[in-house]
């Protein structure tokens, strides 16, 4: 792990460090389960993991859209709040492109009671959260729906 504070930003050199930048995220519900996203879609070789986003963090909604094959997903119950919220870019550079993680509180081993969403800059590494949600779901479906 790599975390390390630029001009007071934390950076990273990798979607694990994310990872752990969101389970160390403090003033919220403790996040103790995190997972990747990655776009799974056919036409990839591996799924790709790079992604444009569009967050709009105080109506809590978001989407991300594959680099690689530009496929677009809504983020739980975004598709229907859609704020037409402009796409993410790093504070630090302006870079657009973003590896994306989510981090979540379990109330139990299975029941997931709210959801943040952490970006990580594929050009300088900076970190940022981008909207977070409160959900009620099991973990298989919220996982499903990010």
């Amino acid at each position: 792990m790599t975390l390390r504070a630029v001009s007071g930003r934390t950076r990273a050199e990798s979607v694990d460090d994310l990872r752990t930048w969101l389970l160390n995220l403090s003033g919220c519900p403790s996040v103790n389960h995190t997972t990747t996203a990655t776009c799974a879609n056919p036409s990839h070789d591996e799924p790709a993991t790079w992604f444009y986003v569009e967050a709009d963090r105080t109506e809590g909604v978001a989407r991300m859209r594959c680099l690689s094959c530009g496929t677009a997903r809504s983020l739980l119950d975004s598709e229907e709040r859609w704020t037409y919220p402009p796409t993410w870019a790093c504070l630090e550079c302006s870079q657009s492109i973003a590896e994306v993680a989510f981090g979540m509180h379990l109330e139990d081993d299975n029941s997931v009671s709210w959801v943040a969403v952490g970006v990580r800059c594929v050009n300088c590494g900076d970190l940022s959260g981008v909207c977070d949600f409160v959900v009620h779901g099991s973990i298989d479906e919220v996982t499903a729906a990010l």
